[in-house]
């Protein structure tokens, strides 16, 4: 007996596993060492005193409530799964078994078993799971069709690529079908009608000589080059590439040449018809040894503008020893682009040609390696797309007016938001004007809904390429979502809880503050549109560090802290289908007459502008939550309190002030006067310059509209620059392309502000042109 007994511990100490034994209440009361080194600590400690404590352990709820029922009703159990933390903080998978033990009585005294550390084997299974998922995921990503068969003849992996090429075949490719098998069934669907299994026999022994590729067409009716090759196992690996397009090509090719071979059927020399060939393309072609051109063609002098006429030159010849850069404008880097072209960093590149005429073409450029004369050089094709550019930019310009027509509906929505607001509120202070604390809310209010009204109107310029900048501006981010809470609390239905969740009162960034409250605000109303039966709407604020992931995403932008402001509702999410839709504008699955489609389009926008993005994360009947993300900077240093405002110091600046708009033209005025300025009233250019001339020119600085009757401030700023070169005028206009105001700026003492102008950046404006 005691020799049996030391066997069973030498066994029990030798074995990778575990022993463990229990008493009638189920508590350890004996377990081997071998569970001390596993764990790298005490058994109690890390696994607990009973086979009860197991429980916490068990991920698989169901397995842990059948191995219960049978602990508790005294009977084996098996393989029982836990995820248990080592002392070491590592995470092992441990399996255990027991089955009960009885005394000679018959009576129940515990149970008996083993464990196993299945944590290496469950992470190579992992490990394996993920293999297997990367490999697939990379089969089904590659052009190509794939498919391989083991040593057997049984298919092992197929991608779709490959089940495309063979449409009537393709319910059979599938793991564990035989080759002979699916032989036999192309053959029959096919309609073979002679020896079926001698013509298997012989498609079996063709593919297991594994012979050079061949091209052929399949059932799909596209051209493939077939490839197969043994591996290592015995097994045949098949790869398909479609080459309908390269066997189109030859085609087309083959036409070509049977063509040219009857025109020029009287020449002799190879290279001598292929220079005719050449001569006679309809394209552009030249030969660069990527220093200067060696070789043109008639149409490549003829689209270069050097042409066989004696104004345009001497024909090809005067191309070659040129540098591309002599005719290719616009890029220094023209000659590297398209060297990197024909070494395989692309396809095509346009261009833009400069004739010696002065006449500017566009052109697409393809490049492939040649030798010329026994040396490497690259050969250019230039094909003329600027008719085709024109066309497009037509059709362009013509799709942009409907989508002007479409936008029509949602701009007059917002707009009359905005003005129910203002009008809202300003009657609200006509009611009660005596209570100073409701007046200024409500003048508060009626300014943000007027920086909001500005805000969309920009986004309209923007639309139609007439804003001139971008405005942008340091600003604090806590302020602005919190003052989200009183624009939002009339707007949001009773069953709805608002919450504003500020984590980070430091929050900064450089954005157009307008733009991003409409944002936000657009989110904030997409998701209370998403809980008509009510819920929790919740806008955050705070600043991290995105992961690697959101870089990869959004390549290109800064690495660092982001501030992110998250709009999160618990409403029906965003269906799968259309999350690749929702940021296009004009797209909206609201009703007809309740959606604009501009509101995520806007968001996205906004974003972009401030050199960041927008993400959203979205589950089907859990909510949606959207998150502008913004590159966070450093908050202002506390600075001394403003001074009072003036153009100039000790003495008042005399201003000349011209505006049609008598309403504009009053605000401007009270501006001024405040800032201690003198000014003058004219309703339009003319009236202006014949006050200036009345008063002797004797004027500060000029405050002018661009849009006025009789004479605009164009005509009414070059006028004055006739008589008076050195004066300084500030343009003010509601819209103006970057090319117009490069324009009125370029001249010194000029400057331009867009409308709608607050009057700290009016006074700004002003002492920076007198400064100059």
């Amino acid at each position: 007996m005691e020799a049996s007994i030391r066997r069973a511990r030498d066994f029990a100490d030798a074995s990778s596993n575990w022993f463990w034994e229990t008493d009638s209440s189920h508590h350890y009361s004996f377990v081997t060492d071998r569970l001390r080194d596993i764990l790298g600590g005490d058994p109690p400690a890390l696994l607990g005193e009973s086979l009860f404590d197991l429980e916490r352990f068990a991920d698989d709820r169901g397995a842990w409530r059948d191995c219960r029922a049978a602990i508790e009703a005294g009977e084996p159990f098996r393989e029982l799964e836990v995820a248990v933390e080592a002392a070491d903080g590592r995470i092992l998978i441990l399996r255990l078994s027991g089955k009960p033990v009885h005394d000679a009585a018959g009576r129940f005294i515990g149970y008996r078993g083993c464990g196993v550390d299945m944590t290496a084997e469950t992470m190579a299974l992992i490990e394996a799971r993920f293999m297997h998922t990367i490999m697939h995921d990379a089969l089904e990503s590659i052009s190509e069709g794939f498919v391989l068969f083991d040593a057997e003849g049984r298919l092992l992996i197929c991608n779709d690529r490959y089940r495309q090429a063979y449409p009537n075949l393709a319910d059979l490719l599938v793991p564990g079908a035989g080759f002979a098998d699916i032989l036999r069934a192309a053959a029959e669907r096919g309609g073979y009608q002679g020896d079926l299994g001698r013509w298997v026999e012989d498609r079996l022994k063709r593919h297991l000589r594994h012979s050079a590729p061949v091209d052929g067409r399949l059932s799909d009716g596209r051209w493939y080059r077939i490839s197969e090759h043994e591996t290592g196992t015995g097994g045949v690996v098949k790869i398909l590439m479609d080459i309908t397009e390269l066997k189109n090509r030859e085609e087309e090719l083959a036409g070509q040449t049977r063509r040219l071979e009857q025109t020029v059927s009287a020449l002799s020399e190879s290279e001598r018809r292929y220079r005719q060939l050449v001569e006679l393309a309809p394209y552009g072609i030249l030969i660069w040894d990527r220093t200067a051109v060696r070789f043109a063609n008639g149409a490549a002098a003829t689209l270069l503008g050097f042409g066989t006429g004696a104004a345009q030159g001497n024909g090809p010849m005067a191309l070659e020893g040129l540098a591309l850069t002599t005719f290719l404008d616009g890029d220094p880097e023209i000659e590297q682009t398209v060297a990197a072209l024909a070494d395989g960093a692309g396809r095509r590149v346009e261009a833009s040609v400069l004739r010696p005429s002065g006449e500017r073409r566009q052109v697409e450029i393809g490049a492939s390696p040649v030798v010329y004369h026994g040396e490497p050089a690259i050969l250019l094709v230039l094909n003329d797309v600027t008719d085709r550019r024109r066309v497009e930019a037509e059709l362009q310009r013509a799709q942009k007016m409907e989508a002007v027509g479409r936008m029509a509906g949602g701009i007059a929505h917002e707009f009359n938001n905005m003005l129910t607001a203002i009008g809202g509120f300003a009657r609200l202070v006509e009611r009660n004007p005596g209570d100073p604390a409701r007046v200024l809310g409500c003048v508060a209010e009626i300014a943000k809904a007027s920086d909001r009204a500005a805000a969309l109107t920009a986004q309209l310029l923007d639309f139609s390429h007439r804003r001139v900048g971008e405005e942008k501006q340091l600003v604090p981010l806590a302020p602005l979502v919190r003052d989200l809470r009183v624009f939002l609390k009339p707007l949001v239905s009773a069953g709805i809880d608002l919450i504003i969740d500020i984590r980070d009162e430091d929050a900064h960034a450089v954005v157009n503050p307008v733009t991003l409250n409409q944002a936000v605000l657009n989110l904030a109303l997409n998701a209370r549109d998403a809980m008509p039966g009510g819920g929790r709407l919740t806008v955050s604020l705070e600043l991290l560090v995105p992961d690697e992931a959101f870089f990869t995403r959004h390549a290109g932008l800064p690495d660092g802290r982001y501030a992110v402001i998250r709009v999160t509702d618990e409403g029906c999410g965003v269906p799968e289908a259309i999350r690749d839709r929702i940021w296009e504008p004009f797209f909206t699955t609201k009703e007809p007459g309740k959606g604009t489609g501009l509101g995520l389009w806007m968001v996205y926008g906004t974003a972009g502008q401030a050199g960041g993005a927008v993400e959203m994360d979205s589950r089907p009947g859990e909510g949606s939550s959207f998150a502008i993300l913004l590159p966070a900077v450093e908050p202002p240093a506390q600075g001394r309190a403003l001074e009072p405002l003036t153009v100039v110091d000790g003495e008042c600046a005399a201003i000349l002030l011209a505006d049609d708009e008598s309403s504009v033209r009053t605000y401007l005025r009270l501006v001024l006067e405040e800032a201690g300025c003198t000014v003058t009233e004219a309703a339009d250019g003319a009236e202006a310059l014949e006050l200036y001339d009345a008063m002797g020119g004797l004027f500060d600085a000029v405050v002018s509209d661009l849009s006025m009757p009789r004479m605009n401030g164009t005509e009414l700023g070059r006028a004055l620059e006739e008589r008076n070169p050195e004066i300084r005028i500030l343009y003010l206009t509601g819209y103006a392309s970057r090319e117009a105001a490069a324009g009125l700026t370029a001249p010194p003492g000029r400057k331009l502000v867009m409308k709608p102008v607050a009057p700290d950046r009016l006074l700004q404006a002003l002492r920076d042109l007198l400064a100059d």
